[in-house]
């Protein structure tokens, strides 16, 4: 399978880094382009395949093309992009946020996917989120066999993927933010950097592999550990003072509306 990432940065990366490490492609099998020829040098040095500023290069040939790229840009690429593979139609994986499919086909043509995956696809423990409707079953088994290394697949129809999007695309960040703050929390309260932020991180790990092995729901753990009159009551009334669960509605509500503008059509450059 050959596969043209057009766009590689951070969530690209994760992705081929975890095809190329469990050989569900090899790097024999991988090009890439990208607009500067400083990253397309990291990632050949990095990743051992061919990678360039060039589009045709890395797609022309191709059975599976990504786009990797910031849908800011979209009106300058994808019309080019569509031309470069006007006699040859790839299956194409969009990561686009908030760039729905409808778009995408006049240029790229029906055979199209829309993923969002979230960072940890990089260990294999990460979410796609995956929108393929109307794709034959053979496209169906490409998708399925490159996106169930990278993790849990979820397949939701293309009016939820701003949802999915702020929730599992974006909850990394919300969860690092957590981590970020507890360690500071700690140090408050006289720990050292190091051991606050080793505590705040097996705390995420830990927690994390509880809910993920308990057949209990989270509010139930939650109440398991928040002992009548304890210290974890009295930690969170403070944070329901602080209406934090209220915020976080807000924040995943901030980053649907993000997404909703996203969606606005953009022109190409002049």
């Amino acid at each position: 399978m050959r596969i043209a990432m057009v766009g590689c940065g951070h969530m690209g990366s994760a992705i081929v880094s975890r095809w190329l490490a469990t050989g569900t492609v090899t790097s024999a099998h991988v090009r890439a382009c990208t607009a500067r020829s400083a990253s397309a040098n990291a990632l050949q040095e990095r990743f051992g395949f061919a990678a360039g500023t060039n589009l045709a290069d890395a797609v022309v040939g191709a059975d599976v093309v990504v786009l990797g790229f910031k849908p800011q840009v979209r009106g300058d690429i994808v019309p080019h992009l569509g031309a470069v593979l006007a006699g040859d139609r790839p299956l194409v994986i969009s990561l686009m946020a908030g760039v729905g499919l409808d778009e995408l086909r006049a240029s790229l043509g029906p055979r199209l996917a829309r993923w969002m995956p979230n960072t940890p696809v990089a260990t294999g423990a990460g979410i796609v989120g995956q929108s393929a409707h109307g794709l034959g079953q053979g496209d169906l088994e490409v998708l399925a066999c490159l996106a169930d290394p990278l993790g849990v697949r979820v397949d939701v129809g293309e009016g939820q993927f701003d949802a999915l999007t702020a929730v599992a695309g974006c909850g990394p960040a919300y969860v690092f933010a957590f981590c970020e703050a507890l360690t500071a929390a700690g140090q408050a309260q006289g720990l050292d950097r190091a051991m606050a932020e080793q505590l705040a991180k097996q705390v995420v790990i830990g927690a994390g592999h509880l809910l993920a092995g308990s057949a209990e729901d989270a509010s139930e753990l939650r109440r398991r550990v928040t002992s009548k009159g304890g210290m974890t009551e009295a930690a969170l009334a403070k944070l329901q003072q602080c209406a934090w669960a209220e915020a976080l509605l807000d924040a995943v509500g901030a980053a649907v509306e993000r997404g909703q503008q996203l969606a606005q059509p953009v022109e190409p450059a002049r």
